[in-house]
């Protein structure tokens, strides 16, 4: 099995928490405004070798601190006023621009680990190729239930800082079974719309199983196995022996940056096929976190960032199976309003992967 590379939770936890709503977000730093007490009135803090008759009060290393407040001449008095400004104005620049690098080493730091492209020429390739190597997008899902969507569920996936859309997903009122269309258009859910149709979302052969492949054609109907769909992830959820879920997750592997390409012809071969065949360095295995028990509280918990607001049973931390650290995570889904929820992705999923797992949170049932 391939190691993965999570994002640690120590890693994130000292950073600005993005939440889901229109509120203006606050500056990291306020840098624009000043206190006119910088230098106290009655002594000036001022390089050393000043050519001023003032008493010398305090010495602080090469610096020395004179006291102005003494009887002078109003030439004298004039020349230490314009000095004090001058000086003041001067600490103002120098505080202003220790402030702006304290921002900006803080936005660097986390421009080394969040992922949001200004500009996605491709977004069907951004949404369906695997986050990089240490790296984390934040996103925030909606439960849309406005309308039909009360009875035929749409949920919405944006960037969390920027609230810019990437995709929705709809469930399909013809299908007696789940079935979702994955579109990059918030309104435009049609599979021969191949433009914007992302994926589809599909129930599996068994119960609490499901299936995700791209836009490509159902095998049954097509004789051309390049037109075929590409299997992308299969989910499955059981119930523990604590009788808490647990999320099972197949995914190809990443190498060299690309996922293993699946294009099952029929139900019993894919991914399910290759990892029962136990070869893992085709196919990768995810699984949630189980929650610790607390005795404080008399509950099961798991650690999140402070992204995740609420308690739900929709709440869940996927890791690798075979991950030892437990700080690391490679998805967080967790609650943060009503109807929002927040979601970080980390490597070796892909964006289409998190959302479509996300969805199938809403479409269990644990018997």
């Amino acid at each position: 099995m391939q190691t993965t590379n999570g994002i640690s939770i120590s890693q994130i936890k000292h950073t600005p928490a993005s939440v889901c709503n229109n509120q203006k977000k606050e500056e990291l730093i306020q840098f624009d405004q000043f206190d006119d007490d910088l230098i106290p009135k009655s002594k000036l803090f001022s390089p050393v070798n000043l050519n001023l008759n003032l008493k010398c009060v305090e010495t602080f290393g090469n610096n020395k601190i004179y006291d102005i407040n003494e009887t002078r001449t109003n030439d004298q008095q004039n020349k230490s006023d314009s000095l004090l400004d001058t000086l003041n104005s001067k600490q103002k620049i120098e505080t202003s621009l220790q402030q702006v690098n304290v921002m900006t080493e803080r936005l660097n730091n986390q421009n080394l680990i969040f992922y949001a492209p200004q500009y996605i020429p491709d977004i069907q390739q951004f949404l369906t190729s695997p986050i990089p190597i240490g790296k984390i997008v934040q996103c925030t899902f909606i439960k849309n239930k406005k309308g039909f969507c009360n009875f035929y569920p749409k949920f919405e996936l944006f960037f969390s800082e920027s609230l810019k859309f990437l995709c929705a997903a709809k469930r399909q009122s013809t299908k007696r079974k789940s079935n979702y269309i994955i579109s990059s258009d918030v309104d435009i859910f049609n599979s021969k719309k191949k433009s914007v149709c992302l994926g589809n979302l599909k129930h599996g052969t068994s119960e609490n199983q499901f299936n995700l492949y791209d836009n490509g054609n159902d095998p049954n109907k097509t004789n051309q196995l390049e037109t075929t769909r590409r299997e992308y992830a299969i989910y499955s959820y059981k119930k523990s022996s604590l009788g808490l879920k647990q999320i099972n997750v197949l995914i190809p592997s990443v190498i060299n940056g690309q996922q293993q390409n699946f294009k099952p012809i029929s139900q019993n071969e894919g991914i399910q096929k290759a990892f029962s065949q136990q070869k893992n360095e085709n196919v990768m295995q995810l699984i949630s976190r189980p929650p610790v028990f607390c005795e404080e509280k008399n509950a099961y918990q798991l650690k999140f960032t402070q992204r995740v607001r609420s308690a739900s049973n929709k709440n869940f931390i996927l890791i690798s199976s075979n991950q030892q650290n437990d700080e690391e995570f490679l998805i967080q889904f967790g609650k943060c309003g009503d109807k929002y929820f927040n979601l970080d992705i980390c490597h070796p999923l892909s964006i289409i992967q998190a959302f479509a797992l996300c969805i199938t949170q809403f479409e269990f049932k644990l018997k």
